[in-house]
C-alpha cells in the first residue's frame, strides 16, 4: 500500500511527463520550419499589384502614424528576381505641420514611393527579400495565395534556440481595396497556424490609389497649405505687434 507523500509524487511526475508532452507538441507545431508554403507556387501568378490589408505588430502604433493605401507590386526582372515597388500614404508628422506656433495638429497627407528586391531561393515561394534595398535580407514566404483574391505573407526576423519564431512579420494582402468576408476568415484561419495573434493585426485603410500624379499634388498642396497657415499666423502676429503701444 502506498503511502500519501509517494502517491503525492507519483502525480508531480505524471504532471510533469504530461506538461513535457503537450508543451513538446506546441513548440514543434509552432516551429518555423514545420510553416509549409503555397503547393507548386507559381511567381509569375503572384506578379501584379497587391493591396495590404493588414499587417503583424508586437509594437503599438497610433493610428496618425499608420500608413494608408499602402500597395506591393511585383515585376520580374532579368534576372529572374523581383523588383517590389511599394506606394502608399502617410499623414504628416504633428512636428511638421506646427511650424509658425501651429497649436492644433491638422493631418496633412503625403504619398510616397519605395523599392525593395525579392530574391528567389531553391523553395518556391519562399523569397529573401532587401527592403529599400538596404542590403539587409529577410525571410519573406508566401504561406497561401489563390492568385486572384487574397494572399498571406510571413517572415520570421529571429527565431529562439527550439526553432519558433521570437520577432514574426505577416501581411494579409487582396487584389482589390477590399476583402471579402470568407476569404479574409480563410486568411485568419492560416495566421493562427503560423502561432501569431490575431489582435495584434493592425488594418490597413484603402482610400485612395497613390499614384504619381497624387504623390506629387498632394505634396503640392500640402506644402502650399503651410505655407499659407505661415503667412497668416506672421501677419496676424505682425499686426498685433504694431497695435501694442
Amino acid at each position: 500500500m502506498s503511502t500519501p507523500s509517494r502517491r503525492h509524487a507519483e502525480c508531480l511526475t505524471v504532471l510533469a511527463i504530461s506538461f513535457q508532452i503537450f508543451s513538446g507538441v506546441g513548440s514543434q507545431g509552432c516551429r518555423v520550419d514545420s510553416f509549409p508554403v503555397q503547393d507548386h507556387f507559381d511567381t509569375d501568378k503572384y506578379l501584379g499589384k497587391w493591396y495590404e490589408m493588414k499587417w503583424y505588430s508586437e509594437v503599438y502604433f497610433d493610428d496618425s502614424e499608420l500608413f494608408q493605401d499602402y500597395t506591393h507590386e511585383y515585376i520580374r526582372k532579368k534576372g529572374g528576381n523581383l523588383t517590389v515597388l511599394h506606394t502608399g500614404s502617410r499623414k504628416f508628422k504633428e512636428q511638421d505641420v506646427r511650424l509658425c506656433y501651429i497649436i492644433d495638429p491638422i493631418y496633412l497627407v503625403d504619398c510616397f514611393k519605395r523599392q525593395s528586391t525579392l530574391y528567389l531561393t531553391e523553395t518556391p515561394g519562399k523569397f529573401m527579400i532587401d527592403e529599400k534595398n538596404q542590403g539587409n535580407l529577410s525571410d519573406f514566404w508566401v504561406i497561401m495565395t489563390d492568385y486572384s483574391n487574397y494572399s498571406v505573407a510571413y517572415g520570421c526576423t529571429t527565431q529562439q534556440q527550439d526553432g519558433t519564431c521570437l520577432k514574426a512579420r505577416a501581411w494579409v494582402f487582396s487584389r482589390k481595396t477590399t476583402l471579402a468576408d470568407d476569404l479574409s476568415q480563410e486568411a485568419d484561419d492560416q495566421l493562427e497556424k503560423l502561432c501569431l495573434n490575431l489582435t495584434s493585426f493592425l488594418v490597413t485603410r484603402q482610400t485612395n490609389d497613390c499614384t504619381d500624379d497624387i504623390k506629387r499634388s498632394t505634396a503640392r498642396r500640402a506644402q502650399l497649405t503651410i505655407h499659407l497657415m505661415c503667412f497668416t499666423i506672421l501677419g496676424f502676429l505682425l499686426q498685433l505687434t504694431l497695435l501694442l503701444p
